[in-house]
Formats: C-alpha cells, structure tokens, sequence
C-alpha cells in the first residue's frame, strides 16, 4: 500500500514529509536532511516554542552534546533557501514556526 503524502502548506510552503520535499513558490527546494528534518519538526508544532537542545534532540540519530549549536546554522540556511519569515528567534530561548507570517507580509 503506497504512503500517502500528507502535506503541510502554510501560505506558499507546502513540505511533503513522505517524499520529502519543500516547495516554496512553486518552486522544489533542495535541503539537506537535517534541514529537512529541522523544518519539519517545527512545520508540525506551529506556535511552540522549542530551544536548540530540544529540536536537536528530535532530528538528530547521535547524542552529540555540542550538537544544538548546530541548529542556528540550520535555520539560518532555511530561512535563506525558502525566503520564508515563519522561524522566528526568541532569544535567549529558542525557536519556533509560526503561522500569522500572511499578517506579516500585509504589513511590510
């Protein structure tokens, strides 16, 4: 029985967790695993707030302590590729994917 690719599409992001991959404008993104995987975890718990430890704790297959650091590069990299402004930085805690980012773009 084939998997059905349930997507989750926020405005012109659309990411498909069965064949993943992350369209943005119409447009097939290539991203690395952990991109991928970053994106993905935050895509699914829109509007919670995660730190750098949790979020590599959820992507990550090792238990590399110095891992976490990782992810601000991560993120960095996706909001460059997909052009999106849904991570948002809560310094001095983390990260998390919201969804008003239409309400955003109406203002700019």
């Amino acid at each position: 029985m084939a998997e059905i690719d349930e997507s989750l599409v926020y405005g012109k992001l659309h990411i498909y967790p069965a064949s993943r991959s992350v369209y943005a404008d119409d447009q097939e993104i290539a991203l690395t695993r952990m991109e991928f995987d970053v994106l993905y975890f935050l895509a699914s718990n829109p509007n919670i707030a995660f730190t750098r430890e949790q979020i590599y704790e959820a992507v990550s297959k090792d238990d590399y302590s110095g891992g976490a650091y990782i992810i601000r590069d991560i993120i960095y990299r996706l909001r460059t590729k997909l052009k999106i402004t849904n991570i948002r930085t809560l310094h001095g805690y983390g990260y998390k994917f919201c969804i008003d980012h239409e309400k955003d773009n109406a203002m700019s």
